[in-house]
């Protein structure tokens, strides 16, 4: 539901009425997971998403009936095989849908929900206020990262430059990492490209809980890196968790395209994907756990 926020948080200041419908269960394959949801408002327009599209617009039917008579309505979308043109997931899974009437102001439980997810989302800690930072920012938010964008300098270091961050911090990287609760799920990505601001910084995230930990540059600025790093005393096995350079080899040049092979890394590292095109490899698509992929290619 995090990605319906800023639309549902300007609702609720409105005093707007709208129809909220959320997927409660998941059996077998479906593109969306518990928790995805669909809102529309009184005039007709919608943000979020229950489905790959298949049964959205069903579900937008049933918003605006439950906006009209603000009954609960409880939904279960699976393959019926004697109605083979009944709105139904096409990968074949099922799942529950319930749709209800939010009355704001009154009803505050939603915007509750928006604060806890915010609190419990993962955590995404990009170091360098730089031109690779913005939308690598913007991405972050976009998986439903918490973003935090930290820099020595407060000259670049503005909330002017990045205004889709959670939290802009002038400091020095490696005493706000230390000061910052991190764990498993959060990404480190160092793009200062500068010695002095990226050897403690990495040396305290390699060392961390982070799952996670990547640094932009060269390869030669990356060699030269790991030799600083190894003389400040980290070890191989430390060093071997250092994603440098940073991102999938997807051949992009612009901020933009650095900042999708990032996100396409860091997703493919916490979902144990393998990062081969989908068509090279075996296995379900969707997938709920975190098991790798198979990485052996399908050639009948």
């Amino acid at each position: 539901m995090s990605d319906l926020g800023l639309a549902l948080r300007a609702w609720h200041a409105a005093g707007e009425p709208y129809a909220l419908a959320t997927v409660t269960a998941v059996r077998g394959s479906a593109p969306r997971q518990v928790g995805a949801a669909l809102a529309v408002d009184g005039a007709g327009c919608a943000v979020g998403s229950v489905s790959g599209g298949c049964v959205d617009a069903e579900v937008y039917e049933l918003c605006r009936e439950v906006l009209r008579t603000g009954e609960v309505v409880l939904r279960t979308f699976e393959p019926d095989p004697d109605d083979p043109f009944a709105p139904a997931m096409t990968c074949g899974g099922a799942v529950d849908i319930v749709v209800r009437r939010i009355e704001p102001p009154a009803d505050t439980a939603i915007l509750s929900a928006l604060d806890a997810q915010l609190e419990s989302a993962p955590r995404l800690l990009v170091f360098g206020a730089v031109a690779f930072a913005d939308p690598l920012i913007r991405l972050g938010k976009f998986l439903g990262y918490r973003v935090s964008v930290c820099d020595a300098r407060p000259v670049f270091t503005t909330r002017e430059r990045f205004p889709e961050a959670d939290d802009v911090l002038v400091q020095w990287p490696h005493r706000y990492l230390a000061a910052t609760d991190v764990d498993q799920r959060t990404a480190v990505c160092v793009l200062t490209h500068d010695a002095k601001f990226d050897v403690p910084v990495l040396i305290g995230a390699l060392r961390s809980p982070a799952g996670y930990v990547g640094a932009i540059g060269s390869r030669r600025t990356c060699a030269d890196r790991a030799e600083r790093l190894r003389a400040a005393g980290l070890t191989d096995a430390e060093l071997a968790r250092l994603r440098s350079p940073v991102g999938l080899d997807l051949g992009g040049v612009t901020p933009e395209e650095v900042a999708l092979s990032i996100g396409a890394e860091i997703v493919a590292l916490a979902r144990g994907g393998s990062g081969l095109p989908l068509r090279d490899t075996t296995g379900g698509i969707h997938r709920s756990d975190n098991s790798p992929r198979s990485k052996e290619a399908s050639r009948s």
